[in-house]
C-alpha cells in the first residue's frame, strides 16, 4: 500500500518506534538508525515487536561522517521520523529550516514531550513526567487519594498513531505542492487526543462542566463483578437497560438466598455466587457485550486475535521462534507483516537514489484541503479517525439516522467524536435512501463505518454495496473483534477491550482489584488505528488510482498495546514491569512522590548517574526525604542536580488547562458554537504542521444540520430535498 515511500526513523522511544512499525508494515521501506553497539534495548520484546520489517544503519551522528551518512539517505528518502528536540535537531542540522534548505521535499515528524512550538518542548519525553505536565493523573481512578499514576502509556500510544497520520497526511499534500515540511506532534498532544472523552467545556445545554473531583479514592468498578473461584468480569450495557434477573443463572441465586439487584453491592454478592463461565454464558446468548479481566498479556492466546492474526508467529533473530502481538491492519492490499527485527546493521548498506524535487505547486489552505470522506459510523471507535482528518481540513459528511447517531446522549463522547464534521440524516432502512446513498459513495474519495456487517449489509453498507456504487472508493471499517473469527458480529465497547487487555488489572497496581479505565483509551485507539489506515489509504489512492480496503477493531487494538510483551520459544510469556500497589510509579527513581506543602513532584532518573544524585537528594528514605520539602524547592534542586522532573498537575487540571490563556495561544484549545451546547471548548490541535495552520471551523453537528447543503452540492434541488424531508427520508 505504502510500496514507494522510504521512511528514516531516528529514536529510542516507544513512540518513534511504533509509528515506524505501523508504517513499514503498511508497506513503506523503513531504515532505522542506530548508534554504533545498537539500540540497548535489542534482545528484548519490546525491540523485537516496534521493529518488526525494518532494516537498520548504524551511524554515529556525533560525528561529521555519521551526519553526513545520515543527509545521503534523506536525500533518497519521502520522512523523517525521530524524537529530537529542536535544540537537539538544530545541532545536528536536523532542524526544520536546514532540512527545507537541503532536502525540500523531505517531509519531518518529530515526537517531543510537549508540544514544537511549547515553552516546554525541551523538557523530558518520558511519559510519567508528560503525564504530570497535562494533569492526565486528575483523571485517573484510583485506590487511594491523590494523582494516580497508570500503566497503560496512553500518550505515546496515542502520539505514534498521530505521527505516523500525521506524516502521510504531509505526504498527500507534497502530492500537490512537491514540497515537503514539518508534521509534528509530541507525547503531550497524544494524552489530548485522548481526554476529549472528558475534557470539555460547554457554556450551556445538558452537559455542564464537570466540578473537581472530591479529594478521595476513585476506584470505580462500573459493571465489573468478582464471580466465584476470584474470576473477574467486565459487562459493558450502556445504556444500563438490561435485567440481570432475566439470566437463568441468576434464577438459580436468587432461588438460594435473597439478593438485591437494584443496588450495586447486591449486584456484586450475586454475581460472587457463581462462576464466570456461567455468566459469560448467559450474558452472551442475551447479545450483551461481556469478557473476563485478563491479566496483561493473555489476550495473545485468544481464539478470535489467533483467528485474526492479531498474533503472529516470528522467528526472532535474537529470541528465536516467538509469538508476538501484529498490527491490527486487514487489507486487501498485500501488507508485508510478520518479518523480523533487523539484526545490527542488517539491510542498511542499500542506498536510496536521491529524490528529484520538482517545481513547487500552489500549496492548500490546509493539509487535507479537498479530501472527501463519508462517515457513517456510530459511537466512538472509528469515527473520532475522520473527525481528526476534518481537523486537518477533510471535508467530513456524518450520514446519521434521523434520531442521531446512539452516542448523543453521552454528550461529551458525541462532541469528541463529531468536531470538524457536517450531518446529513438520512434514513437508510429506506429503500428510496439508497439513491442519495449512490450519490455520496460517488462523491466520496474515502468512507468509514464501524456497524455490525449484518446490520451494515441491510443498509447498503456492505463491502459489495459500497463499491457496486463507487469501486474505487477507499473503504474503512472498524469492528468489535475482527471479521475472521467466531466473533466476528459480537457486540464490544471499549471496556471489554480493556478488560481482555490486561488493563484494568495493570493500571490498579500490584495485588489490587481491577479498575474501570479512563478515558476510553481502546475506543480512542481503535479510531486512531482507523485514521492511520484512511491516511495510507488515500496516500494510495492518489498515487495508483486504487481504493483499498482496510479493517482495524478493538480487539486487534487489545493485542497490539501488549507491545512490551511476546510469547517465547517455551510458551512464556516475556516478563514486564508493574505499577506499584500505591500507584504512585515504577521504582523509588521513577514515580511521583508527595510534598510537604501537598503539592506532588514527578521524577523519571533513568541514567546511574541522575539515581545517584537523588539518593544524595532525598537520603535513605526517599519518600520521607520528600515529604520533608516544599515541591517548589525540591524541583529546583532536581533541575540543578541534572534529574529529569516536573510538577504534578493534580487538582482541577482539566479547568486549569482551559484557563491558560498560552494554550489558547498555541492552537491547543477549539473554541467553536453549537446550537445545544453554545460555545464549546475541548483539547485542540494534534499536530504542527509550520506553515499550514490547523483550523476549527466546526464543532459537533445537530443533527441533519446541515443535510440541505449537502444534498445541493451532490446534484439535488430545493424541491426534491423537501419532498424527501415530507417522507421522512431526510431529516
Amino acid at each position: 500500500m505504502l510500496g514507494d515511500l522510504r521512511i528514516v526513523e531516528i529514536g529510542q522511544g516507544m513512540a518513534v518506534q511504533v509509528a515506524g512499525l505501523m508504517l513499514a508494515e503498511l508497506g513503506a521501506d523503513v531504515l532505522k538508525v542506530e548508534r554504533p553497539r545498537g539500540d540497548p534495548a535489542r534482545g528484548t520484546a519490546p525491540f523485537a515487536n516496534w521493529n518488526r520489517g525494518k532494516k537498520s544503519l548504524v551511524l554515529d551522528l556525533d560525528t561529521d561522517e555519521g551526519l553526513v551518512a545520515l543527509n545521503e539517505r534523506l536525500a533518497g528518502a519521502d520522512a523523517l521520523l525521530h524524537q529530537f528536540t529542536p535544540a537537539r535537531a538544530k545541532l545536528l542540522g536536523l532542524d526544520d529550516a536546514s532540512l527545507a534548505k537541503r532536502h525540500p521535499h523531505l517531509v519531518v515528524t518529530a515526537i517531543t514531550g510537549s508540544p514544537a512550538n511549547h515553552p516546554d518542548v525541551e523538557r523530558s519525553d518520558d511519559e510519567l513526567l508528560v503525564a504530570a505536565r497535562v494533569g492526565a493523573m486528575y483523571e485517573n481512578d484510583g485506590h487511594r487519594a491523590g494523582p494516580i499514576v497508570y500503566r497503560y502509556q496512553q500518550g505515546s500510544w496515542s502520539a505514534a498513531h498521530l505521527a505516523a497520520a500525521g506524516l502521510l497526511a504531509r505526504l498527500v499534500m507534497r502530492l500537490q505542492t512537491a514540497q515537503g515540511g514539518a508534521a509534528h506532534t509530541s507525547i503531550f498532544q497524544g494524552f489530548l487526543a485522548t481526554l476529549p472523552l472528558v475534557w470539555a467545556r460547554n457554556s450551556e445545554g445538558p452537559m455542564p462542566d464537570p466540578v473537581s473531583y472530591p479529594l478521595g479514592p476513585r476506584p470505580i468498578a462500573q459493571q465489573l463483578f468478582q464471580c466465584a473461584g476470584g474470576d473477574w468480569l467486565q459487562i459493558m450495557d450502556p445504556t444500563r437497560q438490561f435485567d440481570y434477573a432475566t439470566m437463568p443463572t441468576m434464577w438459580d441465586v436468587m432461588a438460594e438466598t435473597e439478593v438485591d439487584l437494584e443496588t450495586e453491592a447486591g449486584q456484586a454478592a450475586a454475581f460472587k455466587l457463581r462462576p464466570l463461565e456461567n455468566w459469560l454464558a448467559d450474558l452472551r446468548a442475551a447479545d450483551i457485550a461481556a469478557e473476563p479481566a485478563f491479566p496483561m498479556g493473555e489476550v495473545l492466546r485468544h481464539d478470535d486475535a489467533e483467528a485474526n492474526r492479531y498474533v503472529i508467529d516470528v522467528d526472532d533473530p535474537d529470541l528465536g521462534k516467538t509469538r508476538q502481538p501484529n498490527t491490527p491492519f486487514h487489507s486487501d492490499a498485500d501488507l508485508p507483516q510478520g518479518r523480523p527485527a533487523p539484526r545490527l546493521g542488517e539491510g542498511g548498506d542499500t542506498a536510496w537514489p536521491a529524490k528529484a524535487t520538482p517545481a513547487p505547486g500552489i500549496a492548500p489552505a490546509e493539509v487535507l484541503t479537498g479530501v472527501r470522506v463519508l462517515d457513517l459510523g456510530m459511537f466512538l471507535a472509528g469515527p473520532m479517525g475522520p473527525s481528526m482528518m476534518g481537523d486537518m481540513g477533510a471535508n467530513v459528511i456524518k450520514v446519521e439516522a434521523l434520531t442521531g447517531d446512539r452516542i448523543r446522549f453521552m454528550h461529551r463522547y458525541y462532541q469528541a467524536a463529531a468536531r470538524s464534521k457536517r450531518s446529513l440524516a438520512l434514513d437508510l432502512t429506506r429503500p428510496e435512501a439508497q439513491s442519495i446513498l449512490e450519490r455520496l459513495l460517488k462523491w466520496a474519495e474515502l468512507v468509514h463505518h464501524n456497524m455490525r456487517f449484518k446490520g451494515a449489509a441491510k443498509l447498503g453498507l456492505s463491502e459489495e454495496g459500497i463499491r457496486r456504487y463507487n469501486p474505487d472508493i477507499a473503504f474503512n471499517y472498524s469492528s468489535a473483534y475482527g471479521q475472521r473469527g467466531a466473533r466476528g458480529n459480537w457486540p464490544g465497547y471499549d471496556s471489554i477491550f480493556n478488560a481482555i487487555a490486561g488493563w484494568e488489572f495493570e493500571n490498579a497496581g500490584e495485588g489490587n482489584r481491577p479498575v474501570f479505565n479512563r478515558p476510553g483509551t481502546m475506543d480512542v485507539s481503535t479510531a486512531q488505528s482507523c485514521l492511520v489506515e484512511l491516511m495510507a489509504s488515500l496516500y494510495a489512492k492518489r498515487t495508483t488510482g486504487r481504493g483499498y480496503t482496510t479493517q482495524t477493531s478493538l480487539l486487534g487494538m487489545a493485542a497490539f498495546t501488549q507491545g512490551e510483551r511476546l510469547i517465547g520459544a517455551d510458551g512464556d510469556l516475556t516478563d514486564t514491569y508493574h505499577l506499584t500497589s500505591d500507584q504512585t510509579g515504577f521504582s523509588p527513581y521513577h514515580r511521583i512522590y508527595e510534598c510537604a506543602d501537598g503539592a506532588w513532584v514527578a521524577v523519571a532518573a533513568h541514567k546511574p548517574e541522575q539515581q545517584a544524585a537523588l539518593a544524595k537528594l532525598l537520603g535513605e528514605d526517599f519518600e520521607a526525604g520528600a515529604k520533608a520539602r516544599d515541591a517548589a524547592d525540591l524541583l529546583a534542586d532536581l533541575e540543578a542536580a541534572g534529574i529529569p522532573a516536573d510538577a504534578v498537575n493534580f487538582e482541577n487540571a482539566m479547568h486549569r488547562f482551559f484557563d491558560d490563556p498560552l494554550n489558547r495561544e498555541l492552537n491547543l484549545i477549539s473554541v467553536l458554537p453549537q446550537p445545544l451546547y453554545g460555545i464549546v471548548e475541548q483539547p485542540g490541535a494534534f499536530w504542527n504542521f509550520g506553515d499550514t495552520p490547523v483550523v476549527f471551523k466546526r464543532c459537533c453537528p445537530a443533527v441533519g444540520e446541515h443535510s440541505d447543503e449537502i444534498l445541493r452540492e451532490i446534484g439535488y434541488s430545493d424541491s426534491e430535498i423537501a419532498a424527501f424531508r415530507e417522507a421522512k427520508i431526510v431529516g
